[in-house]
C-alpha cells in the first residue's frame, strides 16, 4: 500500500507545485521508529508499507531464479528492494527486482544504482497499480530501463514490456503477456526475456506458494 505525502490536487497546481528533488530527499531525516519505506515519483513522496506475504513469495521465486541465471552466465547482479534507484533530479524509486548487466556495474555505488538498470520487476497490488502502470513506468520508459515486467498476482499474469529507441526517445511496446489461463491452454507460460536471453521461467515458479 502507497500513501502520497505530497500530492496536489489539480492539475494547475501540479504544473505550479515545488517538487522535492532527489537531493533534498537524500537530505531528509526520518523518525527512529519509522517502519515506511519511501520512494521519490516526480518530486513526489510516497510513502510504502511493508510488502505482503504474497508479495514477498512472487519476488523471492523471481530473484532467485533470475540470480541463478545472471551467476550461471555471468551476466551481471540481480538486486531486490528495498534498494534506491537513482533515476534523475526528480525519481529515486525501489523496484521490487532489478538486473544490472555487466556493462553497467559503474551505477552500483555504497550509496544505491547510480542510474537505469537494463531490467526492472514491479509486483502490482490494487494500491499500487495506477502507479506502476503509469507514473513509474514512464519513468522507466523515459530513463532508459530497457525492459519492464508487471507481475499481477490476482491475475497471475506477467506483462513484459520492451523498451524501443527511436530518435532519443524510448516508448515501451508490449512484447507478451504471460498467464495462467486454463480457457485457453494455447497462451504462452514460461517467460522469456529480450534483456536476459534464453532465461525460461515457468508461470508455476513466479507464483509457486501463492
Amino acid at each position: 500500500m502507497e500513501t502520497i505525502l505530497q500530492q496536489p490536487s489539480t492539475p494547475d497546481v501540479i504544473e505550479n507545485a515545488r517538487r522535492i528533488t532527489v537531493a533534498e530527499f537524500r537530505a531528509m531525516e526520518f523518525d527512529d521508529d519509522d517502519t515506511f519505506f519511501y520512494e521519490l515519483l516526480n518530486g513526489e513522496l510516497v510513502q510504502k508499507s511493508a510488502p505482503n506475504p504474497f508479495h514477498q513469495r512472487i519476488s523471492g521465486n523471481i530473484s532467485f531464479a533470475m540470480r541463478s541465471f545472471v551467476s550461471e552466465h555471468q551476466l551481471g547482479e540481480i538486486f531486490y528492494a528495498p534498494i534506491d534507484v537513482f533515476l534523475d533530479e526528480y525519481n529515486m524509486l525501489q523496484p521490487d527486482v532489478l538486473f544490472i548487466a555487466n556493462d553497467k556495474k559503474q551505477l552500483v555505488t555504497i550509496d544505491g544504482i547510480m542510474g537505469a538498470p537494463n531490467l526492472v520487476v514491479e509486483i502490482i497490488s490494487p494500491g499500487t497499480m495506477k502507479r506502476d502502470r503509469g507514473g513509474k513506468m514512464r519513468v522507466y520508459e523515459r530513463c532508459g530501463v530497457q525492459e519492464y515486467w508487471i507481475v499481477d498476482v490476482r491475475t497471475r499474469s506477467v506483462e513484459v514490456y520492451v523498451n524501443i529507441e527511436s530518435n532519443g526517445r524510448f516508448d515501451y511496446t508490449l512484447q507478451e503477456v504471460y498467464v495462467e489461463d486454463e480457457r485457453n491452454p494455447n497462451s504462452p507460460r514460461v517467460v522469456a526475456s529480450t534483456v536476459l536471453t534464453a532465461l525460461a521461467l515457468p508461470l508455476e515458479q513466479v507464483f509457486e506458494g501463492v
